[in-house]
């Protein structure tokens, strides 16, 4: 599954709810067998070929390499990596019975988007849904117990301090080039009874870094980096060197 897409299927499945029922989300290129549902696709935008550039990143060595320190087991030692940017559009379509499905999950899919993209605590890839913890300090979450602004708009007190991760950021998301269209309605009226669709399209760009089988690991998976609040090129690339 593309991660893109991905990102979007977390920020929405299992939030939509109507008349006590989870409404279903899938990455789908049609309808779902069900309504109410909603399906998630996705197209890729680069035009000719996607800007690119190697660079230098650090990472931990896997345990079975030869040069694994055991003292110290998180140290980073240089890899060569290719990075790469892309632009992406996401079609999110609600599929509905009647206007008033409609009206109701298309509200819910837009306030769950909007908190995405503000920060909320509940999409900071270190907070535990089911504990609802900090996974930096294992203890509940400091938007929930901090009062004052971060408490009342749910944003993280202190990013940096808690290592705070926006989901759009750890997917490789930046952030700022997001643009979410209004939904627009094409109904489907060769279905009987019809099925009433409402689309919403999202436009942005995304950064990919591949590490290469270069010594001294051997690594394939892409990283997926907060790269969601970096506006110059130069700092995203001096974070890669230094960080990893």
């Amino acid at each position: 599954m593309n991660k893109i897409k991905r990102a979007f299927l977390k920020i929405l499945q299992g939030k939509i709810v109507y008349e006590d029922k989870i409404v279903p989300v899938v990455i789908k290129d049609h309808w779902y067998d069900t309504t109410p549902s909603i399906t998630i696709n996705g197209l890729n935008r680069d035009k000719d070929s996607c800007w690119r550039q190697q660079i230098t990143v650090k990472r931990p060595l896997k345990e079975d390499h030869p040069l694994y320190d055991v003292e110290n087991p998180l140290k980073k030692y240089p890899h060569l990596a290719e990075q790469s940017k892309h632009s992406y559009e996401i079609e999110i379509n609600v599929w509905c019975n009647d206007e008033r499905q409609r009206d109701c999950i298309v509200k819910q899919v837009k306030h769950y988007l909007f908190l995405a993209r503000n920060n909320h605590y509940t999409y900071c890839s270190k907070y535990d849904s089911e504990t609802h913890e900090c996974k930096t300090i294992g203890e509940e979450c400091r938007s929930r117990t901090t009062k004052g602004y971060a408490n009342m708009m749910g944003v993280c007190p202190s990013p940096k301090e808690y290592n705070c991760c926006n989901i759009f950021g750890a997917y490789g998301i930046i952030k700022n080039t997001l643009n979410i269209s209004d939904d627009y309605e094409k109904d489907e009226y060769e279905h009987k009874p019809p099925l009433k669709r409402s689309i919403i399209k999202i436009t942005l760009d995304y950064y990919e870094v591949i590490v290469f089988p270069s010594n001294p690991a051997i690594c394939h998976e892409p990283l997926q980096i907060d790269v969601g609040k970096i506006d110059d090129l130069n700092e995203l690339i001096e974070r890669y060197k230094n960080n990893g």
